[in-house]
């Protein structure tokens, strides 16, 4: 698999001329060489692959990135980096353009034999898109853990809680159920709040009769689940009612839509246009869902904007929202697989209908 993933990489290099390519986002440079180490550099060449890193990580090295040639950068990453690219004639090298830092990049290309440096945007992210049948599994075991998160916390939230005793919850239940860590910081936001689509979990206390909107995850073996469900403590008027109802059809209709070959945006045209159709256009605001897979949210994007098309294997989230300021909010996200068939099928199973407490 790990040269199979190269062998990409490399054709992409020969098609635009390049010597090498620097490597600087870490979950990039873990699907390539396996390394998980926080501080080290990949440097994919034609005939050649290196970690340039210290001492620190040579023994995990041994074991993760056997076909890699390790490279003692004794804590001097950018000289290092420099006397290898001029001891075997690499000049023309991409870089990740979102990734590399300012001072790396003028170190690289300073002097009269400084290197030229090509800005890529997602070229082993567009790789990554497509899962393997391992990394679906680890998806799905993250994704299983937030299942049950969830189930847990139907029996322990109550009326007095602060959002943040409910955020501390789940990510302390998940821990202890498998996880490896959480996704990303717990999002717990009850009444007005739940009309903040990132209304991360604050000290307000829960009341009856609120919207909660719930958006958790967990990582399991270096790959992420995303879910969101929201709930209601007690009862909500008509309007909130009615916004829930519209959210989870427009779920529903966006991963009817998923098949093989179909463009994102017309997921998220799907999911937008019922909406719409409700009379709500305006309150949907974000996009309709993100890739999924060894970060919460990678590429490609569900937008308006995007510009991939489904295909065979790719993880992504689908969670269309509702916001009315000053009143409530909803939201509804669930992980999707694009299976052999070239159709949607889930990975999270939480319940979907209106839950009352």
């Amino acid at each position: 698999m790990q040269t199979e993933r190269l062998t990409t990489l490399r054709n992409k290099m020969k098609a635009n001329g390049l010597d090498g390519f620097i490597v600087n986002s870490k979950p990039n440079r873990y699907y390539l060489s396996g390394f998980t180490g926080t501080y080290g550099q990949v440097l994919i060449a034609p005939d050649a692959q290196y970690v340039i890193a210290d001492g620190r990580y040579f023994e995990q090295l041994k074991t993760q990135s056997p076909d890699f040639e390790v490279v003692d950068n004794q804590m001097r990453m950018n000289s290092t980096i420099n006397k290898l690219l001029a001891d075997h004639n690499y000049h023309r090298l991409g870089i990740e353009e979102d990734e590399m830092n300012v001072t790396e990049y003028l170190a690289l290309t300073a002097g009269e034999h400084g290197a030229e440096l090509v800005p890529t945007q997602d070229w082993i992210e567009s790789q990554r898109m497509i899962k393997s049948a391992d990394e679906k599994s680890k998806i799905e075991a993250a994704g299983k853990i937030s299942d049950a998160a969830f189930k847990h916390i139907l029996t322990y939230i109550k009326p007095g809680m602060t959002e943040k005793q409910v955020a501390n919850e789940i990510d302390s239940w998940g821990l202890d159920h498998g996880a490896d860590a959480r996704s990303f910081e717990t999002i717990v936001a009850s009444g007005k709040r739940s009309a903040l689509p990132h209304g991360h979990a604050s000290n307000k206390v829960i009341e009856n009769n609120e919207m909660i909107i719930l958006d958790f995850g967990f990582e399991k073996d270096r790959y992420f689940s995303d879910i969101t469900r929201t709930i209601v403590l007690g009862h909500v008027d008509d309007e909130l009612k009615h916004i829930y109802d519209v959210t989870q059809e427009a779920q529903r209709t966006a991963i009817r839509a998923s098949h093989v070959g179909v463009p994102l945006k017309d997921l998220d045209k799907a999911a937008r246009d019922y909406i719409s159709d409700a009379g709500l256009g305006d309150k949907f605001l974000h996009g309709t869902g993100h890739g999924l897979g060894l970060t919460v949210h990678e590429y490609p994007l569900l937008n308006r904007d995007s510009t991939e098309k489904l295909q065979k294997h790719m993880t992504y989230t689908v969670e269309p929202g509702i916001y009315l300021e000053n009143h409530g909010g909803c939201r509804i996200e669930d992980d999707i697989w694009i299976n052999d068939d070239g159709e949607s099928e889930q990975m999270t199973h939480s319940p979907e209908h209106m839950i009352e407490l």
